[in-house]
């Protein structure tokens, strides 16, 4: 089977700030979280998870035929819930690869995560990322991170300020990160960086402690739904869709 050695793992926490029960909000006539189970389902790979800590969240994967692992409340980030969800998959022994898909993002490409686990397969990187060209217009905002590069697509820095200073072209990232399973141990057993904590980008706790991570092109930036004038937007091109 392809990439029967992948695990993708969706993490979705129903307890936001900005934006309360975000994962259980209606797009159309279904959930948010159903919306990216229906796209990473489009993949066509077996071992497909939403890690979550809510039993209502759980309930709706189960509605749409998905499979969900139940995760502690203490998880400090996405990455840190995919981690303990992976280590709760049954015969988890033949995974050596695990995609953590954010469980904001309800129309993510399929193709995109189909990139991101060819190129870390392809590569020696620690952990994969997809990246977009983007003009200044489409980054100008801190919910755009931007990432600087150096030889071989290799990652230097990821910023919510605009890098390099006076480009005309930038790398916009996208919240899709593939891990060979050795580097997302390592990573949960990091302690949280300082840059991290400045920028509030998990990643960085890679990149200061010398995991390497690359970067994949892919076509789009998925609409990330942080806020209810993000959901607004979702809705939006949701019916822009259906039309």
């Amino acid at each position: 089977m392809m990439h029967s050695d992948v695990a993708i793992i969706i993490s979705s926490r129903l307890d936001s700030v900005r934006l309360p029960q975000k994962p259980l909000r209606f797009i159309g006539e279904v959930s948010m979280i159903e919306h990216v189970l229906r796209q990473v389902h489009l993949t066509t790979l077996k071992n497909i998870y939403v890690a979550t800590d809510s039993e209502a969240i759980a309930e709706k994967v189960t509605d749409c035929g998905g499979q969900f692992i139940l995760t502690t409340q203490e998880c400090q980030s996405g990455t840190d819930r995919v981690c303990e969800a992976f280590q709760l998959i049954p015969d988890n022994q033949h995974i050596n690869y695990i995609l953590n898909v954010q469980g904001d993002m309800p129309f993510v490409e399929p193709k995109s995560i189909i990139k991101v686990i060819e190129s870390l397969k392809s590569s020696h990187y620690d952990i994969m990322t997809p990246v977009v060209k983007v003009g200044i217009d489409i980054v100008n905002s801190p919910s755009k991170v931007t990432v600087v590069t150096g030889h071989n697509d290799k990652a230097l820095y990821f910023s919510r300020s605009l890098i390099p200073h006076g480009a005309e072209e930038f790398l916009c990232h996208v919240g899709i990160y593939g891990f060979r399973k050795e580097a997302l141990t390592k990573f949960r057993n990091l302690p949280t960086s300082t840059l991290e904590l400045i920028e509030k980008l998990e990643q960085l706790r890679a990149l200061q402690n010398d995991m390497s991570i690359g970067v994949c092109y892919v076509d789009n930036i998925p609409i990330s739904v942080d806020t209810a004038e993000d959901l607004n937007k979702a809705i939006e091109f949701y019916q822009s869709m259906s039309e």
